[in-house]
C-alpha cells in the first residue's frame, strides 16, 4: 500500500492520495506519521517525488496539511527542494522555499539547489534561491561552484546573475576556474563575462594551449582573451565569506577522506591552506592523506610543519611518528610518539601506536636473541607488517 501511496504522489492524484493515508494511519491520528514511513527503494518520501512531477496540490496538502519535514533527505542526501529544481518548474521552487524549504542544503555530494539551478539555465530559480538567502558559491565535490555549472554548460544566463551577486569568478577547482571552463566549452558568451577574471593567470595559459582551436568559437575566445589583456582588480571575500569557504573545503576534505579519495582531499585542504596558512588542522589532515597515498616524504612535511606550527600539540607528535613509521625510520618513529605520550599520557591512540612501533623497532634490533620467548618470536617475526599496518591505520581524522 505504501508503494500505491507514493504512485499516487507521483501521479497527482490527490483523492487517492488521502484516501490511502487513511488506510495506512489506521485510525491511529497519525497521518503525517504514515505518509512519512513510506519511502522508495531510494528513499524518495511523498513531498520528494510529488516536487518531482510538479504536483502542486499534493505539495499543499503534504506541506500545509500533513506538515510534513519540508527538508527531508532520501538516501542521497536530497531534499524536495533539489527535486523541485531539477523538474524546471520555478513554481514549485518557490512554493517550497516560501514554506521552510532550506536554500543551502546540499546532497551527500555538496550539490546545493543552486548547483542545478545554475546548470539548468533558469534565471527565475536562481533569483529565487538568492533573494531567500541562499549562499553563492556553494562548493560540490565534483563540479566546484554554481558559476563552474554555469560555466560547463554555458550558460550565460544564470552566470550574470551569479556574477551580479559577487560569486567568486577566480576560484578554481582542481585547477579550473570558471574562466578555464568556459574556454574548455568554447562559450563566448560566458568568456566575456568572466572577463574581470584574471586572464594571465597559470590556468588559462593552460587553457590557451589545449584549447581545439579547429574550433571557431574557441578562437573567437581565445582572441578575446589575448585582446583583453591585463587583469582587472577582484575585491577579496569579506572575511565571514572565507570562514565560511574554509569551512566548507574542510568538509570537502573530510568527504573526499571518507570516500578514500585522498588526492582530492589534498587538494581540498590545500585550498583551505591558501586561505588560512596558520591553521595546523589543516597540515595534519593532509599529512594523514599524503600517508594514505603511501607518500612519507610529504606526510612527514606537512607533520614537521604541523608541530613547529603546534609543539604542544599532541596529534602533531602522532602525525609525525606515524609518516616515520611508514618510512620505516623506527628509531625516530618512537621519538616523535613518545613526545607525543608525554604531551598527552591518556590518550590510547599514541599509547597503542608507541606500542606498535616500539615492537616493530625490537623486531629490527633484537630479533635474533634467544631470549625471546616463541610467542612474541611469532608475532612479531612473522606478522610485522600486520603491526605497521594498525599503526597506519591508527591516524584518522
Amino acid at each position: 500500500m505504501q508503494y500505491m501511496l507514493l504512485q499516487a504522489a507521483c501521479d497527482g492524484d490527490l483523492r487517492l492520495f488521502k484516501r490511502l493515508v487513511r488506510a495506512l494511519d489506521k485510525g491511529r491520528g497519525r497521518l503525517r506519521e504514515a505518509v512519512e514511513a513510506a519511502r522508495t527503494d531510494g528513499g524518495n518520501g511523498a513531498l520528494h517525488l510529488a516536487a518531482g512531477a510538479v504536483r502542486m496540490e499534493v505539495c499543499s496538502y503534504l506541506v500545509e496539511g500533513l506538515r510534513v519535514d519540508v527538508n527531508a533527505v532520501d538516501d542521497k542526501g536530497r531534499t524536495p527542494l533539489i527535486f523541485a529544481v531539477l523538474s524546471e518548474n520555478a513554481a514549485v521552487v518557490k512554493y517550497l522555499l516560501d514554506n521552510g524549504a532550506d536554500p543551502d542544503k546540499a546532497d551527500d555530494d555538496g550539490l546545493a539547489p543552486l548547483h542545478s539551478a545554475a546548470g539548468i539555465g533558469d534565471c527565475e530559480m536562481v533569483q529565487l534561491l538568492l533573494a531567500k538567502g541562499a549562499f553563492v558559491d556553494p562548493l560540490a565535490v565534483e563540479c566546484g561552484t554554481p558559476l563552474h555549472v554555469a560555466a560547463k554548460e554555458r550558460q550565460a544566463g544564470t552566470m550574470k546573475i551569479l556574477l551580479d551577486h559577487n560569486a567568486d569568478m577566480i576560484y578554481g577547482l582542481y585547477g579550473m576556474t570558471p574562466l578555464f571552463q568556459a574556454i574548455n566549452v568554447s562559450s563566448v558568451e560566458c568568456v566575456k563575462l568572466l572577463a574581470g577574471a584574471d586572464v594571465s593567470s597559470d590556468c588559462v595559459s593552460t587553457a590557451l594551449i589545449d584549447s581545439n582551436l579547429g574550433n571557431e568559437r574557441s578562437t573567437e575566445c581565445l582572441n578575446f582573451l589575448l585582446d583583453s589583456g591585463a587583469s582587472h582588480n577582484v575585491p577579496d571575500d569579506d572575511e565571514h565569506g572565507s570562514k565560511r569557504k574554509i569551512a566548507q573545503l574542510k568538509s570537502l576534505g573530510r568527504k573526499a577522506v571518507e570516500k578514500e579519495d585522498y588526492l582530492s582531499a589534498v587538494t581540498f585542504y590545500s585550498k583551505a591552506m591558501d586561505l588560512d596558512p596558520e591553521d595546523a588542522t589543516l597540515l595534519s589532515n593532509r599529512s594523514l592523506c599524503w600517508l594514505r597515498t603511501g607518500d612519507a616524504e610529504k606526510a612527514l612535511q606537512d607533520a614537521v610543519e604541523c608541530k613547529e606550527m603546534r609543539p604542544d600539540w599532541p596529534k602533531a607528535c602522532y602525525r609525525q611518528g606515524a609518516a616515520l613509521l611508514l618510512m620505516k625510520d623506527y628509531k625516530r618513529a618512537c621519538e616523535a610518539l613518545f613526545d607525543g605520550f608525554k604531551l598527552d599520557p591518556e590518550n590510547a591512540e599514541i599509547e597503542n601506536a608507541l606500542r606498535y612501533v616500539s615492537v616493530a623497532l625490537h623486531w629490527h634490533t633484537c630479533f635474533n636473541k634467544y631470549y625471546f620467548c616463541q610467542s612474541y618470536i611469532q608475532q612479531v617475526l612473522f606478522f610485522p607488517d600486520l603491526y605497521l599496518y594498525h599503526a597506519l591505520n591508527l591516524a584518522n581524522l
